[in-house]
Parts: C-alpha cells; structure tokens; sequence
C-alpha cells in the first residue's frame, strides 16, 4: 500500500455525510500494519467509525501498542510511509502520524493516535463512540456541534476540535467520563 502526504485540500475540511467506503479504508490499512508491525493493534475511532454520522471525511485510528516508548511506535509507523505532522495533538504521551491513501479512485486522509490500552485516547473514544451508536439524540447534538464548530474556523483543525469540546465533555459527564 502507498501512503501518500496527508491532503490539506478543502475537500478534506468540510463535513460531508457518512461513506461506507470508511470502513474499507480503515480495513486496508488495518491489514497492511498487521502485516508490518506486530506491536500494534488497530481501532477504527471518531466519526467515520460511527455509521450514519456526518463529519470530516478523515480515518481517525488508535494504535494500541504495550511498547513503553510511544515514539518508538512512531518511527515505526514512520517506516511505513505514514509522517508526523506539526499538529497540536502530536505530544510525546500521545504521538501521531499521518498520511493519505487512495481507494477505489479517491483519496482518504488517515490520522493514528498511538497510545497505551486504556488511555484516555482508547478508552474514552471507544466510549463515546457506543453511546454516540445507541443515542441518535446525542449523535445528533454532536453534528450540531460539528457544523457549528465547522462555521467558525472550517480550515484550523484546532478551532474546530475546541468548539466542539463543550459538547464532547456533556456528553462524557453523561457516560461518567467527565
């Protein structure tokens, strides 16, 4: 698989309904970092992971590793053609690369959140994420938040994760992860 520079174009910035092509592309790059890194395991996390959700036409995946050194992981990933990126979520307890592939005629921008089994990166994304499945009502409050979010700053991915942060952090408190 050729992992490409992440796309910065716009197309890639606005929130566009759900595709079932996320699936696929979380499934091939699950499988060729399977293939090549044994120390990891991948979940498929954030808004394309949740059918029906309208969002940022992004692949967030977690990678799970139990190696100390997350930025060992990191170089790893490296390796494999994906790059860091000079975003603010890129910390040294919470490394992140990225990178772009195509699928099917179309190009999909992957971000990895490489973190221990458990951290808040894990856990709570796979927290929100089945309360996001079984309350239409909260899913739905979050798209709001997302297109409101999108309308104040569409192109920083910083604004636009801080807006929805209120949002984020109600509906956490009503899964006792606040």
């Amino acid at each position: 698989m050729k992992i490409n520079r992440f796309d910065e174009g716009l197309e890639h910035r606005n929130i566009v309904p759900y595709d079932p092509a996320y699936l696929d592309v979380f499934a091939r790059v699950q499988r060729y970092v399977q293939e090549n890194l044994e120390s990891v395991e991948l979940v498929h996390i954030g808004s394309t992971a949740i059918r029906g959700l309208r969002g940022k036409p992004m692949v967030d995946i977690a990678a799970i590793t139990s190696q100390e050194d997350l930025r060992t992981v990191q170089e790893e990933f490296e390796k494999l053609g994906f790059h860091r990126r000079a975003v603010w979520v890129d910390k040294d307890e919470k490394p992140y690369v990225c990178g772009c592939i195509q699928h099917k005629g179309r190009r999909f921008n992957i971000n990895i959140h490489i973190c221990h089994r458990g951290d808040p990166v894990h856990k709570d994304s796979l927290a929100f994420m089945d309360i996001l499945h079984r309350r239409p009502d909260l899913r739905r409050k979050y798209e709001l938040a997302k297109d409101h979010a999108h309308m104040i700053d569409p192109v920083n991915p910083e604004v636009y994760n801080r807006e929805k942060d209120a949002v984020i952090k109600e509906i956490h408190a009503q899964i006792g992860l606040a």
